[in-house]
């Protein structure tokens, strides 16, 4: 019984979840034109089935399977036929196509058989559409955006230029509404071959004003014409019907302070969409990108895109109550679709926010959207508001149009027209001279760079070595160790450097070099400290080492010395900065202007090659380095890492006030302020006079110099000057050389302690008996016995000499070598040639001519002591150790 109960369960859950299932491949069909294949609103609508079969998040048991078909423009009958097709192919939703005529055809299609149609085109058609799902917004809510624009901007003459009649439909309301009758509205039609002869009418007329509503591959030509006409300056506004503005290319229109306004929908700034934008670029499966060369994706892509999106939702929201079974109907057929109710419903009740921003819908219209308005300045396309339905504009950036290049000049001769005077600190340029009159200058400025006062690092203690880059203190050091070694070895190998220890005792068969690795480290370090030692080079070689490095320690310590004075003493404040040249060589200090004004005119308008370098500089960075006010630019500078170029009347007033701000540099160009006064004023000429008047009084001046450098408020920089330029040293300067000399005595006193212990364990196991000195009656015998002994050793080694002069002199070199290379080796050897060796020790006699006793001489020096000359083969000297090999062999 429970396992039949089980069974039940089983079964009527399999059966339930087949009814709210979807089947495992649901067929959709787009139609598009023949001009638009591979193009991106195919490939967007590509893409789209493509994410949404890999990423599984959307249908993650469902796959979408698209149909294709292409049909000619305006062939109604073709399309139909292709879309019957497809409905016999068993689609269940069609897209497209944008071209008006072809989708009111495929929609009758649709309608009739129950199949969704999504669409992403403008359908003029205002009438609800039961099985139509509209992603583009409705043209009424768009009309109600232009005339929220109009009416802000305070429009009263506006001409409309539309290119065919499905232009003029689109733009009718704009000349119905209540608001319009306020206004002065004219419609022109044109096309590219009118373009000239209707913007030459508007021109005459004076029309600045004006809506354009031309096709996408017409703009380039009528942007051209603008130019052609010179009707591209701050007096023209142009507000265009396309979403697709920042694909035409606008870079002729960026510096004539001309008005160009549009509505985007897809904010390429949002996070969302940023990374959506990223994953269409990489997908290319035909060569071509969905994204235009400035990887911006125009609006019709954008909403097939989202069409796509939105039928996705709608079968995953279908599946949670109702069967979705697969379409076998046809065009033949009379009866509909079952489930193409229900998928339409659910498809409309869909609330997302795609690409092209936010969406919902009402009986098939988008009814949800957000609009951003974008205004064109002096860098790029700027977005300065939004539009969004119920809400209406909302302007961010209201100065953007009222800024027709360096200054307001329309707000300007509005204002001037309206009074006598304009009083303010108005530059005079060409563009406000051409409008209005200015009189004398009343004072002169220039453009100066703003930046902060470099503060003074504190002295840190090992300051003294500063003079030197670390660079060459080891480049010194590695010179040290270098000649240390190289007077080594070349002391060793050079003969001349083998000298007598007792040049007294001239029979000395012992030889010393006083240059052992030891000595040659103290020679070169005394060299270099500039004490010296008591280490005479004799030899050539050893000379010529020792003089190539005297001469580099003068230049090193020279250098030192005369560069320590500067670091120490003189309080170093390093500008990294100068001039404008030095701003332009760089990269690493941020520099801008005030976004608008003279100052960025200046620079975009400059001729010379330095001021262009600065200003490509400043368009390109970003963040933008351009403020919107000048506490702004003040408050970057303060931060640090960014110059701020501002009017110098300015600059001297905010620097006299903050000093943590100075002025870098001098004028970068000369222009003066002056008083507006309408054209034709009588006004001027008088003001001029009094002005020229005032400058020769110097009364201007004083003026300038009682507001601009009041003593409250003046820094005292000459007296901080005064202060910074000569210090006494303190510990924190060169107290790095007091531990420098701690820690060498410091490891002094270690290594005495070593030899210390070292010499005492060495010596303390020896029991040295006392030597003996035999007294002067005692030495005539010592000496008999030590001939005799030396004799006996004389004569065995003549017996041994045949057997070594076998040696080779090659051999006999190579050990010399080896033995004068070795570091540990001792500084004294025996002589190695027989007659260096026959020297005879002890005192010369008196009267060489004395006849000799027993093979000896003898006789007494004018002192008493006898002399004793030994044969030339024996040595020996009563002050002499015991014989042993001092090489250690």
């Amino acid at each position: 019984m429970n396992l039949g109960c089980l069974v039940a369960i089983v079964f009527v859950h399999q059966l339930l979840s087949d009814a709210t299932a979807l089947p495992s491949v649901v067929k959709i069909g787009a139609i598009f034109t023949h001009d638009q294949k591979d193009s991106s609103t195919e490939l967007a609508f590509k893409y789209a089935v493509y994410k949404i079969n890999k990423e599984r998040l959307i249908l993650p048991k469902t796959t979408l399977e698209y149909d294709i078909q292409y049909v000619p423009k305006d062939d109604s009958f073709h399309a139909s036929k292709k879309a019957c097709q497809q409905v016999k192919y068993g689609v269940q939703a069609v897209f497209g196509p944008s071209d008006p005529i072809l989708g009111q055809h495929i929609h009758s299609i649709c309608d009739a058989l129950d199949i969704p149609h999504l669409e992403a085109r403008l359908d003029l058609d205002t009438e609800a559409k039961e099985f139509s799902i509209n992603l583009y917004p409705a043209q009424s809510l768009l009309n109600a955006a232009y005339q929220d624009i109009m009416e802000f901007l305070n429009w009263t003459k506006v001409a409309i230029i539309y290119e065919d009649d499905y232009g003029l439909v689109k733009l009718r309301e704009l000349v119905r509404s209540p608001k319009s009758q306020e206004m002065e509205v004219n419609l022109r039609q044109a096309d590219p071959d009118s373009y000239r002869q209707v913007l030459s009418e508007m021109k005459s007329k004076e029309i600045r004003n004006l809506i354009v509503d031309t096709r996408p591959e017409h703009m380039h030509h009528f942007l051209r014409m603008i130019l052609q006409l010179q009707m591209n300056d701050y007096k023209y506004h142009y507000l265009f019907t396309t979403f697709d503005i920042e694909t035409f290319d606008l870079e002729d229109f960026k510096y004539n302070f001309v008005n160009i306004t549009a509505f985007r929908l897809v904010d390429a700034e949002d996070v969302g969409v940023r990374g959506i934008l990223r994953d269409m670029e990489r997908y290319q499966p035909s060569g071509n990108t969905i994204l235009n060369k400035s990887r911006v994706i125009q609006a019709e892509p954008a909403l097939m895109y989202d069409s796509v999106q939105v039928f996705a939702i709608g079968l995953r929201t279908l599946e949670q109550s109702h069967a979705l079974r697969p379409a076998n109907i046809s065009c033949e057929m009379e009866h509909p679709w079952d489930g193409g109710l229900s998928l339409i419903n659910y498809i409309n009740s869909v609330e997302m926010k795609g690409i092209s921003g936010p969406i919902e819908f009402k009986e098939g219209r988008r009814i949800q959207f957000k609009l951003d308005l974008l205004k064109l300045k002096q860098h790029s396309l700027v977005k300065v508001g939004e539009w969004r339905p119920g809400i209406g504009v909302n302007v961010t950036d209201t100065a953007a149009f009222f800024e027709p290049g360096a200054a307001n000049v329309t707000l300007l001769v509005i204002t001037i027209l309206k009074a006598d005077l304009a009083v303010g600190s108005m530059t005079i340029n060409y563009a406000r001279e051409s409008v209005i009159d200015f009189t004398k200058p009343f004072m002169n400025l220039g453009i100066s760079i703003l930046f902060k006062v470099p503060t003074s690092h504190p002295a840190r203690l090992f300051s003294f070595m500063n003079p030197l880059a670390i660079q060459i203190w080891l480049y010194v050091l590695a010179a040290y160790v270098l000649v240390s070694v190289m007077m080594f070895v070349v002391a060793r190998i050079s003969p001349y450097e083998w000298n007598n220890p007792h040049p007294c005792h001239a029979g000395s068969e012992m030889v010393e070099n006083q240059f052992s690795l030891a000595n040659s480290f103290w020679f070169t370090i005394g060299t270099l400290m500039q004490q010296g030692s008591d280490l005479n080079p004799k030899a050539t070689s050893t000379r010529i080492v020792g003089g190539i490095w005297w001469f580099f320690t003068l230049i090193i310590i020279s250098s030192y010395t005369a560069n320590l004075a500067a670091f120490l003493t003189v309080e170093r404040m390093i500008t990294p900065i100068e001039n404008a040249e030095d701003l332009a060589s760089q990269t690493d200090i941020a520099y801008g202007t005030l976004d608008s004004g003279s100052t960025m005119t200046f620079f975009r308008d400059s001729m010379i090659e330095t001021y262009k370098k600065m200003w490509r500089f400043m368009e390109n960075k970003k963040p933008s380095v351009f403020v919107p006010t000048y506490e702004e630019g003040i408050q970057r500078v303060l931060q640090g890492d960014y110059a701020f170029l501002m009017e110098s009347t300015m600059l001297d007033y905010i620097v006299q006030r903050d000093c943590n701000l100075t002025q870098i540099g001098g004028l970068l160009d000369s222009k003066g302020y002056g008083i507006a006064t309408p054209m034709g004023s009588p006004w001027r000429d008088k003001i001029s006079l009094a002005i020229l008047e005032l400058q020769e009084k110097g009364e201007i001046q004083m003026l300038y110099d009682k507001w601009w450098k009041s003593p409250g408020d003046t820094c005292m920089r000459t007296e901080k000057g005064k202060e910074s330029k000569a210090n006494s040293l303190g510990v924190d300067n060169i107290g790095g050389v007091f531990v420098v000399l701690l820690c060498g005595l410091a490891f002094a006193v270690v290594i005495a302690i070593f030899e210390f212990c070292y010499n005492t364990r060495r010596s303390a196991p020896e029991q040295r008996a006392p030597v003996s000195i035999p007294i002067c009656s005692d030495s005539l015998q010592g000496i008999s016995q030590s001939v005799q002994q030396q004799t006996q050793q004389q004569s065995q080694q003549q017996q041994q000499q045949p057997n070594q002069q076998q040696e080779s002199l090659c051999s006999e070199m190579a050990r010399e070598l080896c033995r004068a290379l070795r570091c540990h080796a001792s500084s004294r050897r025996r002589r190695t040639c027989e007659k260096c060796s026959t020297h005879v020790l002890g005192y010369p006699p008196d009267n060489p001519t004395a006849t000799p006793l027993n093979g000896m001489r003898s006789q007494r020096s004018s002192l008493g002591v006898p002399t004793v000359e030994l044969p030339p083969h024996v040595h020996m000297h009563h002050h002499a150790p015991p014989p042993h090999d001092y090489d250690g062999t």
